[in-house]
């Protein structure tokens, strides 16, 4: 079986994988670690966004090798950098800003939402003061027991939202994506 012919869902009938699609999912799959549920997001959420355009997938190769991906989503009241992840080997080499700065181009938008594992926040701490991110809020036990997920942008996604309200309604917490 090629990776094309990847399922979505892993059922006969479904939507198949692009061969870019699955590429995509082998490079995320090492984020499992912090996001135990990213082959199902991806699928459930990325593919049919992709495919319906609400979301952009980014990619940098190198050699032939993927070595940078960038996911965003476009939707009525939220804009969101979904996922990045740049290969170890490659990091410090501006494919970050890269992949930053065509997801915020895609975006129209220089404040969207994003979410990151304390666990990765260093390798994009640098990246979040240089656009001017604010920290918004810190919310233990997201995706994984015992480990805080990191939220910027928060309240600029909720007014755009909710409208001008002061606080977003009780219960709103926008972190289905992450980094």
């Amino acid at each position: 079986m090629t990776r094309a012919n990847v399922l979505l869902n892993g059922r006969q009938g479904a939507m198949p994988l692009t061969t870019q699609e699955s590429e995509a999912l082998a490079f995320l799959i090492p984020l499992s670690h912090d996001y135990p549920g990213i082959e199902a997001w991806f699928r459930t959420k990325v593919v049919p966004g992709l495919r319906n355009e609400s979301r952009i997938m980014l990619r940098v190769e190198r050699h032939g090798q993927l070595v940078g991906l960038a996911i965003g989503k476009r939707e009525p009241g939220e804009n969101k950098i979904c996922t990045v992840r740049i290969a170890p080997s490659y990091f410090g080499r501006g494919i970050g800003v890269r992949l930053f700065d065509g997801v915020l181009r895609w975006l129209n938008d220089d404040k969207p939402h994003l979410t990151v594992s304390e666990s990765r926040l260093p390798a994009f701490e640098r990246i979040f003061d240089f656009y001017g991110f604010n920290l918004t809020s810190v919310q233990q036990g997201l995706y994984v027991p015992n480990t805080a997920e990191i939220a910027y942008n928060e309240h600029v996604a909720a007014e755009r939202r909710f409208g001008a309200l002061a606080d977003p309604p009780a219960g709103y917490h926008a972190l289905d994506e992450h980094f």
